[in-house]
C-alpha cells in the first residue's frame, strides 16, 4: 500500500500481513537450522550398517545350493578384502559379541532373523556384516560364535542345515 509521506514522496507500507510471513518465515529458517544442529550433534559415527545386499545374495545362494547340487563359497558373494568370517548364533547379545572382537560391538541391524556373519580384517577389524535370512540353521560349527578363514568360508546345504565344507 502506498502512503504519502509528508514531503509528497510516496512510500511503500508492507502492512501487517507481510510483517506476520516474514516473522513466520525467520521462525521456520530458525527451526530447520536447529534441526540441522541436532542431528549433527546427536550422530554416531561409529555404528556399522547390515550389508543388506550381501545378507539377500547369501541367503539367495543357500536357497540355491538346497535346490542343487553344489556349495555356497562366501569369497565369491563378497570379492572385496576381508581375512576371516565370524559366525555369531542366533541368540547372541551384542555383549557376547563385543567380548568376542575386544571391542565394542556398533553393528546396527533393523531386524535379526537368523546368523551373523561378521567379515574381519587381518587385525580383527570389521569390514562388513550381514545376517542369514532364510529357514536353514547353522551346524558343524563352535556355538555361540564360529571363526573361518577366508580360503574355509564354503558352506554345504543339505537339508536345510549348512555346515563348512571340508
Amino acid at each position: 500500500m502506498l502512503r504519502p509521506p509528508p514531503d509528497g514522496v510516496p512510500v511503500y507500507d508492507p502492512g501487517p500481513m507481510a510483517r506476520a510471513l516474514i516473522a513466520v518465515g525467520a521462525a521456520l529458517a530458525l527451526l530447520v537450522l536447529a534441526l540441522g544442529l541436532a542431528v549433527y550433534l546427536t550422530r554416531d559415527e561409529d555404528n556399522i550398517q547390515v550389508d543388506n545386499l550381501l545378507a539377500e545374495d547369501f541367503t539367495r545362494e543357500v536357497a540355491l545350493a538346497e535346490a542343487g547340487d553344489r556349495d555356497v563359497g562366501l569369497s565369491e558373494l563378497a570379492p572385496f578384502e576381508w581375512d576371516r568370517v565370524l559366525i555369531a548364533g542366533r541368540d547372541v547379545s551384542r555383549d557376547a559379541i563385543s567380548r568376542r572382537l575386544g571391542y565394542e560391538w556398533t553393528g546396527t541391524l533393523g531386524f535379526q532373523t537368523g546368523e551373523l556373519l561378521i567379515l574381519l580384517d587381518e587385525q580383527g577389524q570389521v569390514v562388513r556384516f550381514f545376517d542369514y535370512r532364510g529357514e536353514g540353521r547353522f551346524d558343524g560349527i563352535d556355538s555361540p560364535f564360529a571363526e573361518l578363514p577366508r580360503e574355509r568360508a564354503v558352506f554345504r546345504v543339505w537339508d536345510l542345515v549348512i555346515t563348512p565344507k571340508g
